[in-house]
């Protein structure tokens, strides 16, 4: 049982009997599960751990697709880890990573899982994957007060991150995995070591733009997770006949690492690697990639250890869940509670001049969204949707006032600081940013006709208020003070309470231009009526 005692300040009353959840990381080499139980005293069980190769970036260098045998063999797997979970009767969540994030008919998969499983998978960009290891890392090794160096190489990606005290100070994930460059160089068997040099010169490009940054923030400690870290530790055991039932904690030092690296080098097959003590059979034919991305890193950046972590993206999805289950209750998680927070600031900052704008947009969007609460029967993960829109649909006119509504939707959409938010979620906020004006959504349009029918409807549902709310504020001047709705008689009567002396017929009639998507999706008419204060 892993105590919370750093992580949970206070049981939660709103948790007065346990919750179980299963947690799956579906990876490019692997699809982990793991489920634990979260007790109303704020203690954490792990009930049962799987794993499962798959390979579902195999066949593809440049993983543009997900070739249909992988497919079968990622669908097969969920199947089982979906049993495994309703055997516990767990929620589930589930988080994708490179192969998915970058394969052309993604879409296919999570079609496919979803119909088959009713599995909603999560596909999350490299920085938010690198979050989620370091959240994981934060769960396992006592390293919150120290900057440590992240190292995670999984078989489509490596993600680099600094960060101390829950802050991530440097993030970047870039496309040196495992099975990636085995795909592109180091298939033969045996290998080469003309194809050997070409992996090396590649790895030294991609990661020469990357290491000066890193440097910058020494001192720091060095901490690895994934399969390449674990393989290199139980070479490293075995050699000193040391075992252990866990890699946690396992300090490598320089020099072991090198002796690790020379004997798997040196086994120019898949055959020889196998006989390596320690070594994974299942990794046999792509440690070398990863050990030649490991080898270049620690080099660089004289790294004098490494410290082994067996908690990552699992454990980062299970605490990232808990502390969503926790947000709006009277507890709260420590220090790393507020990465979202600090996401919204950042990209709002792009914009500076509409702050009190979105403040005021946002005060009267979420009280017309409380009072309305057995209309739009919607719950408060929407509420935070519909919050970091009014904060952010602005942001555009950082680039133009000319269609600025959709420079917000790109904005939004690609910003690398949008971390603490999955792509599904930066999807529908950007959307609602980009129908907060102009016209409302349409099934014409690609970016809307790709969402889930039940996301489309959500959509609908939010910007209809965030119409509402922006247009109650087109002065721009936080005339309106107050804000409180009701439903009378297959009507919406809005009362709205504006500053002694002010004059609110601009918004009356901005907010009369925009109310066609809020009375054609609740089905019913709105009806402004106006106070001074």
């Amino acid at each position: 049982m892993l105590p919370f005692s750093q992580i949970l300040r206070k049981p939660n009353p709103a948790f007065r009997t346990e919750k179980i959840l299963a947690a799956i990381d579906l990876g490019t080499n692997s699809f982990h599960i793991v489920v634990v139980k979260l007790r109303p005293d704020g203690t954490l069980e792990y009930l049962t751990k799987e794993k499962e190769s798959v390979r579902l970036g195999s066949g593809s260098s440049d993983y543009a697709v997900i070739q249909e045998d992988a497919m079968e063999r990622g669908i097969a797997c969920l199947k089982r880890f979906q049993s495994l979970a309703d055997s516990y009767k767990a929620e589930i969540r589930a988080v994708a990573t490179s192969a998915l994030r970058e394969a052309e008919n993604r879409q296919v998969f999570l079609n496919r899982a979803e119909k088959e499983t009713g599995i909603q998978i999560q596909v999350v960009s490299g920085n938010e994957e690198a979050r989620l290891i370091y959240l994981g890392i934060l769960q396992g090794l006592p390293v919150y007060d120290k900057r440590i160096l992240l190292i995670d190489i999984g078989g489509g990606s490596t993600e680099l991150l600094i960060g101390e005290k829950g802050e991530i100070l440097f993030s970047t994930s870039l496309k040196l995995g495992a099975i990636r460059l085995t795909e592109k160089y180091l298939k033969k068997d045996p290998l080469s070591a003309t194809d050997m040099q070409k992996c090396r010169i590649h790895i030294e490009s991609v990661l020469s733009a990357f290491l000066p940054q890193i440097e910058t923030w020494k001192p720091f400690m060095v901490v690895g997770s994934s399969g390449t870290i674990s393989s290199v530790a139980s070479i490293v055991l075995e050699k000193k006949q040391e075992k252990r039932d866990r890699l946690n904690g396992t300090e490598i030092t320089m020099d072991q690492f090198k002796e690790a690296r020379k004997q798997v080098l040196d086994a120019d097959s898949i055959k020889k690697r196998l006989k390596i003590p320690g070594l994974d059979a299942k990794r046999g034919d792509i440690i070398v990639g990863g050990i030649l991305v490991l080898d270049e890193v620690l080099q660089r950046i004289k790294a004098p250890s490494i410290t082994v972590s067996d908690f990552a993206l699992r454990e980062g999805i299970v605490y990232d869940t808990i502390e969503s289950w926790y947000r709006h209750t009277d507890s709260s998680l420590p220090p790393l509670d507020n990465i979202r927070e600090k996401a919204i600031k950042t990209v709002a900052n792009l914009y500076p001049a509409g702050k009190q704008h979105a403040a005021a947009v946002a005060k009267i969007t979420l009280q017309m969204f409380d009072d309305l609460k057995d209309l739009h029967k919607l719950g408060n993960l929407e509420r935070d949707y519909l919050e970091t829109a009014c904060y952010l649909h602005q942001v555009g006119l950082c680039i133009s006032h000319h269609n600025y509504h959709k420079h917000s939707y790109y904005i939004i959409k690609n910003s690398e600081a949008m971390v603490g938010f999955s792509n599904a979620e930066i999807e529908i906020i950007a959307l609602l940013a980009r129908y907060h004006r102009k016209g409302g959504p349409k099934g014409k349009h690609e970016e809307f006709k790709a969402l889930r029918v039940e996301d489309q409807v959500l959509v609908k549902k939010l910007a209809a208020f965030l119409r509402i709310g922006d247009g109650l504020d087109r002065s721009e001047k936080s005339i309106i003070e107050r804000l409180d709705a009701v439903v009378e008689r297959g009507k919406v009567v809005c009362r709205l309470y504006h500053k002694k002396g002010a004059d609110p017929n601009l918004e009356i009639w901005s907010v009369a231009e925009k109310k066609d998507l809020f009375e054609e999706t609740y089905a019913v008419s709105l009806e402004f009526q106006t106070f001074s204060l």
